[in-house]
């Protein structure tokens, strides 16, 4: 791997990060702004869509970094 795939990929992952911070911090907020119900607080088809995208970026960054 380059130096400037590894500048790329680094960036790429401090992003990633990044956006998991702001996303554990927004649920986190909504989870005190709201109070508990029953039944499903998110739907779970929203959840599953997105932790496909997760596992998708995921392995997407893998396969890169084994690229290299």
């Amino acid at each position: 791997m380059s130096e400037q795939q590894a500048d790329t990929m680094g960036a790429a992952m401090i992003r990633l990060e990044a956006a998991l911070d702001r996303l554990s911090r927004a649920v986190e907020a909504r989870r005190a702004a709201t109070p508990p119900t029953e039944g499903d607080v998110v739907p779970k088809a929203a959840v599953a869509a997105l932790a496909t995208r997760l596992d998708a970026t995921i392995a997407k960054l893998r396969s890169l970094e084994d690229q290299g």
